[in-house]
């Protein structure tokens, strides 16, 4: 091998590592966020208190929702449903009737 040859190789092996770094700066580079980008997704970030419930706030509903739930079963056990209703009324009213015809 003559100098030539040498150094065409030693320059093609530095072009190409060269370009390979080049070309792996540029992809970093692109896939970075742009400003527009990142002011977006800071809106984004800052009205999602606005959408969404924290844990701390979730817990609170949960126990309320628990309290309404016993509530609920309370009333349906100690209350008179309208048919039960309806029909003692009808009862009362036939017995007043019946008290005033004698």
């Amino acid at each position: 091998m003559d100098f030539d040859a040498v150094f065409n190789i030693v320059i093609s092996a530095g072009m190409g590592v060269i370009v390979f770094f080049l070309k792996y700066f540029f992809d970093k580079l692109n896939s970075r966020a742009s400003r527009a980008e990142l002011n977006e997704l800071k809106e984004k970030v800052e009205n999602a208190d606005d959408r969404y419930a924290s844990k701390s706030e979730l817990d609170v509903l949960k126990k309320q929702i628990d309290k309404i739930e016993t509530n609920i079963d309370f009333l349906k056990e100690n209350t008179v449903r309208n048919g039960d209703f309806v029909r003692m009324m009808t009862r009362l009213e036939n017995k007043i009737d019946d008290l005033k015809k004698e």
